[in-house]
């Protein structure tokens, strides 16, 4: 008899959302997209408040952004609302357990580490290696335990586990 938590074992499907909650390093993985995101948009606000303090975790992208459209900050809120809005919905989607998710979310994340590598800017490009290195990870476990629940789905033993025997009414006084 074979059993996965993350299989139905009346449809067999798959439950991917169950498998980032239930496995270590998946959740917090695709959180990293929604810090980027948040992050980004505080670095926003900094930039446009006059501020010279951002964080090495915001992207790179929005940065260019605020600084080339300092003039025409509509200009410069629309492409930030792009990028921010990108990685906050690739973390809403990683975190439903959709692998493609991360890669296309690192894949843009690993092109917006070389525009601070371009510009010579160490700090946040290794924070950004750091960052990949935690996301790359939870995107291969994740698609381990998908693989695992695939497999054990289709083999012919799958069942569920027995159920618990039904507790006994309680004792009442007027028997």
């Amino acid at each position: 008899m074979n059993y996965n938590a993350f299989v139905n074992p009346a449809t067999r499907q798959i439950n991917k959302a169950a498998i980032v909650a239930g496995t270590p390093g998946v959740a917090s993985a695709a959180r990293w997209f929604w810090w980027i995101a948040g992050l980004s948009l505080v670095n926003t606000v900094l930039i446009h408040s006059g501020s010279e303090t951002s964080f090495v975790i915001g992207l790179g992208f929005t940065l260019i952004a605020d600084v080339a459209f300092q003039a025409l900050k509509p200009v410069a809120f629309a492409l930030d609302a792009l990028a921010i809005g990108f990685f906050a919905l690739i973390g809403w989607l990683a975190l439903r357990g959709h692998f493609w998710a991360f890669v296309v979310g690192a894949l843009v994340y690993v092109a917006d580490a070389l525009i601070y590598l371009n510009f010579g800017d160490m700090m946040p490009f290794g924070f950004h290696l750091f960052a990949l290195f935690f996301i790359v990870r939870g995107a291969f476990a994740l698609r381990r335990a998908v693989s695992d629940a695939e497999m054990a789905a289709q083999e012919p033993g799958f069942t569920a586990p027995a159920a618990e025997p039904p507790a006994p009414p309680p004792l009442t006084g007027a028997q």
